[in-house]
C-alpha cells in the first residue's frame, strides 16, 4: 500500500464517523404540544394533548373500523400503550446513569463520535455545493460510458455443425473430413441464398442449431459483444437485408442475416439522472475536501513522539507509557498505537516497523480523532444545542434500554419440584396423562355385602357385563354404556381406584375397591405397556413455569409502574373522539 492510498484512508476514516452514526442532519427538536389543543390525559402533570395522542394513533395506524364499540376499545388500548410510553421515559429519567462508569466511558465514546461527525457536517458536508452546469458537463463527458444504449441488430441464423466420428482411430483426421463437409455443405447453402432463394426456409430444412427457439433462425435483438467474437464482428458489419458469407467459430459454420438495426441511443437527461449524478459528485467532493482538510489540520497540529520506547522492542514498552503527545494536551499511550501494528502492517504490505512508521501510523491515523475532536471543541461545537440535543437523547434512550431490561428481566430462580407439581395439578388439562393406560369395566354398588355377592356369581361364570347392565343404578340407555371406563390414566379416577385397576392382570377382577361414590368392582380389559411419567412431561412443565413467572413478573412491574403515577384521562372527550377513517 503506498503512502497516497493511506491518506485516502485517512479521509475514509473522516467520512466514517458520519455514517456509522447516521446523525448530524438537522437536529430533531422535541414536538410541541399545547395545551388549548385540549388534553386527552395527563401522566405526573405530563399532558396528552389531543394532538398528541392523534399522531400516535397514526404511527400505530388505528384506523376506524366502523363499530363504534371496537373503535372505543381501540381508543382505550392505544391510550394505555402511550401512557406506558410515557411513564416508561418518566422512570428512564430518574435514573442516576452518570454513576455508572461504564455507562460514562460509553457516552464519552458516542458524544466523541458525534463531535467528528458534527465537524465533518459543520466543515466539509455543509459547504459542499453541485451546480446544474456540473452535473450536465459531467452527463456529456460520460454520455458513452454510463449513459449510452448500445446498438442492436436483429439477426436470423443457419448453422452447420462439424460432426467428427466417434468410431474413428485418428481424431484428427476424422475432423478434418467432418469440417470440410461442413464447410461444402454452408457454401452450397450460401450459393442459394445468394440466387434468391428463401433464407428462412433454408434455415428451417438445414440449421442445427439445437437451442433456436425459432425454427426460421430469427435470434432477435442481440447487442455488440453478445455473440461468439467472429460472429459479432460480421453481423455488425452487414447491412439490413444482407446475408454473411460463411463464418466459422468454435460451434461449426454459419450463415448471418441482418433482418433490422436499432442504433446507438442514450438515456435521456432527466431528472433521475440528474439526482444520480447529483450524489456521485457530492460523494466525489466530500472524499476531496475530506482529504483536503485533513492534511490541512495535520500540518497545523504539534505532534511531540516518544522516540525512545518507540525504538524499542514492543515488548519491553509499558503499555500505559504515552507514545505521542498533540498540541501539549492530548496524550497517545503505547497501548493505543499497539493495538494497531497489526493492521498497519497489512495495509502497507511489511513485516516490521521502522522508527518512521511507527510515527506514520501513530501521526496518520492512532492521532486523527484526538485531532478531529479537539478542532471540534476549538471551535465550539462541543457548546452547541445540537451536541446537547444529541447528549440529552443518547442518555435517554441507553436509560430507557435498563429500564426495558428490568421490565423484560428473565433470571429467576429454577422452580422447585413443589412448585413444579403445583403448576402441574393446576393446569393438567394442558399435559398428557400420566401412568400407564389402563382399559376398565366397572360395577358400582352402595353396599359392600351385594359386591360380594356379585363378585362371587362373576367367579363362578357369571357374564361381568351382563351384571354391570343389571345392577349399575340409573336409567337402562346409561347403563348400557356406563359400565365402560375405556382406558384411564391415574388422575382421571381416585388413586386407589387406578393402582388397583393397574395390579390386575387382563381379564382379572377386583375385590370391592371403595371411593367417595361407592364400592366398585374393577375388571381389566386391556392395559398398554408404557405410559407418561411425571419426569417425561418435567422440561415441558419446567418451560411453562418459568413463562408463567415472567409474564406475572411483567404483569406486576406494569401494575406497580401505573400505581405509582398519578393519571387523569378525559373519558368524555375520550369517547368523542373520532379515529381515522381507512383511505378509499
Amino acid at each position: 500500500m503506498s503512502r497516497s492510498i493511506f491518506t485516502v484512508l485517512l479521509a475514509a476514516f473522516f467520512v466514517f464517523h458520519l455514517t456509522h452514526l447516521g446523525c448530524c442532519q438537522s437536529p430533531e427538536t422535541e414536538k410541541g404540544y399545547l395545551l388549548e389543543e385540549g388534553l386527552v390525559a395527563k401522566v405526573n402533570d405530563e399532558p396528552i394533548t389531543l394532538k398528541r395522542f392523534h399522531d400516535f394513533l397514526k404511527s400505530r395506524r388505528i384506523l376506524s373500523s366502523n363499530d363504534s364499540g371496537e373503535d372505543q376499545k381501540k381508543k382505550e388500548d392505544a391510550l394505555h400503550d402511550l401512557i406506558e410510553e410515557i411513564l416508561i421515559d418518566q422512570k428512564a429519567l430518574s435514573l442516576d446513569l452518570e454513576s455508572d462508569p461504564g455507562f460514562v466511558r460509553h457516552k464519552n465514546q458516542h458524544m466523541n463520535d458525534f463531535l467528528i461527525s458534527y465537524l465533518h457536517v459543520k466543515e466539509i458536508i455543509g459547504k459542499i455545493q453541485i451546480t446544474e452546469e456540473e452535473i450536465e458537463e459531467y452527463y456529456e463527458q460520460h454520455k458513452d460510458e454510463f449513459y449510452a444504449i448500445p446498438g442492436k441488430r436483429q439477426i436470423r441464423r443457419l448453422l452447420i455443425k462439424i460432426r467428427p466420428g466417434s468410431t474413428q482411430e485418428d481424431y484428427v483426421e476424422s475432423y478434418k473430413k467432418a469440417e470440410e463437409a461442413a464447410k461444402k455443405k454452408i457454401e452450397a447453402l450460401y450459393q442459394r441464398a445468394k440466387a434468391g432463394e428463401d433464407f428462412a426456409e433454408l434455415v428451417r430444412q438445414y440449421s442445427e442449431d439445437a437451442n433456436r427457439t425459432d425454427l426460421s433462425g430469427n435470434m432477435g435483438y442481440v447487442e455488440k459483444g453478445k455473440l461468439s467474437p467472429p460472429l459479432d464482428s460480421v453481423a455488425f458489419s452487414l447491412k439490413v437485408g444482407e446475408i454473411s458469407p460463411p463464418v466459422r467459430d468454435k460451434r461449426g459454420y454459419h450463415l448471418i442475416s441482418v433482418l433490422d438495426i436499432e442504433e446507438k441511443q442514450y438515456r435521456e437527461f432527466n431528472e433521475r439522472v440528474a439526482r444520480g449524478i447529483r450524489r456521485f459528485l457530492e460523494e466525489e467532493k466530500t472524499k476531496e475536501m475530506s482529504r483536503e482538510y485533513l492534511e490541512e489540520l495535520k500540518e497545523k497540529t504539534k505532534f511531540v513522539y516518544h522516540e525512545e520506547i518507540l525504538e524499542l522492542p514492543d515488548s519491553l514498552v509499558d503499555e500505559n507509557d504515552w507514545a505521542l503527545v498533540i498540541n501539549d494536551l492530548d496524550t497517545i499511550e503505547f497501548k493505543d498505537f499497539a493495538s494497531k501494528t497489526g493492521w498497519y502492517k497489512v495495509s502497507m504490505g511489511i513485516d516490521s516497523l521502522t522508527l518512521e512508521d511507527k510515527k506514520d501510523l501513530l501521526g496518520n491515523f492512532v492521532a486523527m480523532s484526538a485531532i478531529l475532536i479537539g478542532e471540534a471543541e476549538r471551535r465550539g461545537y462541543r457548546d452547541s444545542l445540537d451536541y446537547q440535543v444529541e447528549e440529552r437523547a443518547f442518555v435517554l434512550d441507553e436509560a430507557r434500554k435498563r429500564v426495558e431490561e428490568e421490565r423484560r428481566r428473565q433470571d429467576f430462580p429454577p422452580p422447585t419440584r413443589e412448585e413444579l407439581e403445583a403448576y402441574y395439578q393446576a393446569h393438567k388439562i394442558d399435559y398428557p396423562p400420566l401412568g400407564i393406560p389402563v382399559h376398565v369395566h366397572h360395577i358400582i354398588f352402595d353396599d359392600s355385602l351385594e359386591a360380594v355377592e356379585v363378585l362371587n356369581q362373576i367367579r363362578n361364570g357369571a357374564d361381568f357385563v351382563e351384571l354391570a347392565k343389571k345392577h349399575y343404578p340409573g336409567e337402562p340407555e346409561i347403563r348400557d354404556v356406563a359400565y365402560d371406563l375405556g382406558f384411564i390414566t391415574q388422575d382421571e379416577m381416585p388413586q386407589n381406584f387406578y393402582e388397583k385397576a393397574l395390579s390386575l392382570k387382563v381379564g382379572e377382577v377386583s375385590e370391592p375397591v371403595r371411593t367417595e361414590w361407592g364400592f366398585h368392582l374393577i375388571k381389566v380389559v386391556d392395559k398398554k405397556e408404557e405410559g407418561n411419567t411425571f419426569e417425561d412431561i418435567l422440561p415441558e412443565v419446567r418451560k411453562d413455569v418459568k413463562w408463567e413467572k415472567i409474564r406475572e413478573y411483567r404483569e406486576n412491574w406494569e401494575r406497580a409502574l401505573f400505581d405509582q403515577a398519578e393519571i387523569w384521562i378525559d373519558e368524555k372527550l375520550l369517547k368523542e373522539l373520532e379515529l381515522d377513517k381507512p383511505e378509499g
